[in-house]
């Protein structure tokens, strides 16, 4: 039986999925061109001869096994998930979707992998394809209470991290014997390192958030991240490789809570506006 947490009644707004709005969950994966955002900031260097673009680290995958309980060493895996279409509920009781303003899609349950991330790419789905769209749908972590008889769940237990000697300090302030340059500087890469795992708490239902991406976006839920299965909507399945690290240990591959609303009615809810989503994918979606 899965953990389960109470949820207010509480609706989501979708917003388009865009680097500076997802950076606190994870990675959008995307041409640069087309971006905006961190995704301009990437390192490009050449390819192919000159017939390419190599953009360099445009997600992270790492591995935080070695942190695990269970000692057990993970293997990179790359997974297909064919996501079918989900059907979205009237937000107003009794209204027909094509006449309502807004739809809602109920959110009762989140996942996270606590010792990966996981990269979620589509195949075969145009970027403006208006038929067809899924939304990427997560939730920051509460802080893990202190005062609590609840063991956490399997998690990262970072070692506390040693203080650095003084010869160390005095190195870091010599100028580099190399260009002269200040040994504190920092790089001129700025690209932005990998997330380190979030903390062992149950997900923050009241700052969760949504966004709706299409075929030209790959997305990567940043370790420990709490993060809904893929929802699909409109036309047709989505067909993903999904990416992450695995060691076939249960609670430490995948963690689960279901979330229920407080009186069988409310509950956490993604509200759409059927304007974005169009006519066609409004007929595919609805009840």
């Amino acid at each position: 039986m899965l953990p389960h947490i109470i949820a207010p009644n509480l609706n989501i707004p979708v917003v388009p999925l865009t680097q500076d709005s997802f950076a606190p969950f994870g990675t959008v994966v995307e041409n640069p061109a087309n971006a905006t955002g961190r995704s301009q900031e990437l390192k490009v260097v050449k390819a192919n001869q000159g017939s390419a673009l190599k953009y360099i680290d445009v997600s992270h995958v790492s591995n935080f096994y070695h942190l695990a309980p269970s000692n057990k060493p993970a293997r990179a895996v790359m997974n297909m998930f064919v996501c079918s279409p989900r059907q979205l509920e009237s937000a107003s009781s009794g209204s027909d979707i094509g006449q309502e303003q807004e739809s809602k899609f109920p959110v009762q349950i989140l996942e996270r992998h606590p010792f990966t991330p996981q990269t979620f790419v589509p195949l075969g789905l145009a970027a403006d394809d208006a038929a067809t769209v899924y939304l990427v749908i997560v939730a920051p972590t509460l802080p893990f209470p202190s005062k609590t008889t609840d063991r956490p769940l399997p998690y990262p237990d970072h070692a506390p991290r040693q203080r650095r000697s003084l010869t160390e300090i005095l190195t870091r302030a010599q100028p580099s014997p190399f260009n002269n340059s200040d040994g504190s500087s920092p790089s001129s890469d700025s690209s932005p390192g990998p997330q380190l795992p979030k903390g062992p708490g149950e997900p923050d239902l009241s700052r969760a958030h949504a966004f709706l991406a299409n075929g030209s976006q790959a997305v990567t839920y940043g370790p420990g991240t709490w993060h809904a299965p893929m929802v699909v909507l409109g036309a047709k399945a989505i067909d993903f490789v999904v990416v992450q690290y695995a060691n076939d240990v249960g609670l430490e591959d995948v963690q689960e809570i279901e979330i229920r609303s407080e009186s069988g009615s409310g509950g956490l809810n993604v509200v759409i506006e059927n304007a974005r989503l169009g006519r066609q994918l409004q007929e595919r979606a609805k009840l």
